[in-house]
């Protein structure tokens, strides 16, 4: 979830109890009409409530933590703009560069913007060249990244209420459900497209509608594995990785590496055996 520079510093005003719109856009130096669409995107992403010309925070745990943040630490408003929220949250487990580029889509280049800003107010640490929350200064901003984060994996106005969410973005958003749905099936539930059916009593979808690609559907299948964690979700990814490898071997994932592992005769905790694998392999005619 991306909040922009003027959203965070209308929810500063929020906090500090400035919630007319005339009077925010007076103290922002916006014009009515920004603030009005700044509040409609606000609303959107689930932080406040529109009526009648005044602005009012939701009653939810996340919102809560983010206005006592930024009523009393206003220079946290830089650093979380953007692309902020998402990179942040990658910190609450340490992380390498590459891992933060990997875990959140975030271009070098603003990672790098993203890090000298957290820097300057020793929102972040390094050790052993993996970069985390500082959370003996910012204690406050972790707790905000955690309740975001079920915020966000629980929550989307896009899907069914009783959806899992699995990956999502202002753009798109990969989830399951037991009812039908007018989305794409993707993940798992496209496999059979290619060869490899598999009976579940959940849909894996994936939303806006659009003709998926084959490393589309698999990187989908990704991130359902990487939440549901099932040797069962980890077969199937194996299974269709080894029919495709050649098209998605440039794919860079945690689940890749340890599939790979497993291929070269080595033993992964928590994932199939290299016989476990030729065996459903041979049921879908796939050559290892």
């Amino acid at each position: 979830m991306r909040l922009s520079k003027t959203e965070l510093r209308m929810l500063e005003q929020i906090a500090g109890g400035n919630k007319a719109v005339k009077d925010i856009a007076i103290a922002l130096k916006r014009s009515k009409a920004q603030i009005y669409r700044s509040g409609y995107n606000l609303s959107e992403k689930g932080f406040i409530v529109r009526s009648e010309g005044v602005f009012k925070s939701e009653r939810t745990t996340h919102v809560a933590l983010l206005l006592h943040l930024l009523s009393n630490y206003p220079s946290l408003i830089t650093p979380l703009a953007g692309s902020g929220t998402s990179f942040f949250t990658a910190l609450l487990e340490s992380k390498t560069i590459s891992e933060i580029m990997r875990n959140t889509g975030i271009k070098r280049t603003m990672v790098f913007k993203k890090l000298k800003q957290a820097k300057g107010i020793s929102l972040v640490v390094i050790e052993n060249g993996k970069y985390s929350l500082n959370e003996k200064v910012w204690p406050g901003v972790k707790e905000f990244l955690i309740e975001l984060k079920k915020y966000n994996e629980t929550t989307d106005k896009r899907v069914p209420e009783s959806a899992i969410i699995y990956f999502k973005n202002e753009k798109e958003i990969v989830f399951s459900s037991k009812e039908e749905t007018d989305a794409v099936l993707t993940g798992f539930s496209a496999y059979a497209q290619y060869g490899i059916k598999i009976l579940s009593p959940v849909y894996d979808y994936y939303l806006p509608k659009k003709k998926l690609t084959r490393k589309e559907v698999f990187k989908h299948s990704l991130y359902i594995a990487d939440k549901d964690k099932s040797i069962r979700s980890l077969t199937y990814v194996a299974l269709f990785y080894i029919k495709y490898k050649k098209e998605l071997s440039s794919i860079k994932h945690g689940i890749i590496d340890n599939i790979d592992a497993v291929l070269q005769g080595r033993t992964v905790s928590g994932y199939p055996s290299l016989a476990e694998i030729k065996e459903k392999a041979e049921l879908y005619d796939i050559r290892l």
